[in-house]
């Protein structure tokens, strides 16, 4: 009998396995031999008890490791979603960086042309500052002659602006005297230079003079010249 119950004491003790997957081992082994149990049976109550406590203490640190794993296994996926979610914003925020370098570019290209354009009408203003005002009329002047005179209007066909600024002193366009100081209008506009224009083409020479056609015929073809460039840049748009 007491060999029977040694022989089912070492297939009970034989049959607990160790516990893997990264968990603790226990800290002592015994070893039982058959002649142990058929000498000192309370030898086999002792190894039991110890084998049962052993056993309560692996299920015990098994299971905290399995609720250890959960968590792990919890935190991996909600960083899997937080890495997807990161990734997008990455490549939201790269977009508009991409956008604003972009934006950058051609602002500083917008500028540069601003720069640009600001030096030239600085030149511009310059140069119609510098434009005389009045012209006082020389032996076999014309309004024709004047009005063609590059720091006058450089367009012969503008000089009826200069006949209508000067009515107190021009009764007819093809009579001028000389020593008459007339008076040279710089604060016009492109309809006034289009109407003036017009006007010079629907005015007949006077007799016995067929004047030469200057530069285009057409009222509404204002050549950019001094006057024409600082004050109506905006007719060819």
């Amino acid at each position: 009998m007491r060999k029977l119950i040694a022989a089912f004491s070492i297939a009970l003790l034989g049959g607990i396995g160790v516990v893997h997957a990264g968990c603790p081992s226990p800290s002592e082994s015994y070893v039982l031999y058959a002649p142990d149990f058929a000498f000192y049976p309370e030898s086999l109550i002792k190894a039991y008890q110890q084998a049962k406590r052993e056993n309560e203490e692996l299920t015990a640190k098994l299971e905290k490791c399995q609720r250890e794993l959960a968590l792990l296994k919890a935190k991996e996926a909600e960083l899997r979603k937080r890495y997807g979610e990161l990734s997008r914003e990455v490549q939201r925020l790269r977009k508009e960086i991409a956008e604003i370098e972009a934006l950058q570019r051609r602002l500083e290209e917008l500028k540069a042309q601003a720069e640009n354009r600001m030096s030239q009408c600085e030149e511009m203003l310059k140069r119609w500052q510098s434009l005389p005002k009045s012209y006082t009329v020389k032996r076999g002047d014309t309004l024709w002659g004047i009005s063609s005179k590059s720091y006058i209007y450089g367009d012969p066909w503008q000089w009826p602006l200069i006949y209508k600024a000067n009515r107190d002193k021009i009764k007819n366009p093809h009579l001028i005297y000389p020593k008459e100081v007339l008076k040279i209008p710089r604060d016009i506009t492109c309809k006034d230079i289009i109407e003036a224009r017009r006007e010079a083409l629907r005015t007949p020479p006077p007799p016995g003079v067929k004047p030469k056609k200057v530069g285009p015929v057409k009222a509404g073809d204002v050549p950019k010249t001094a006057t024409d460039y600082f004050l109506c840049s905006h007719c060819s748009k």
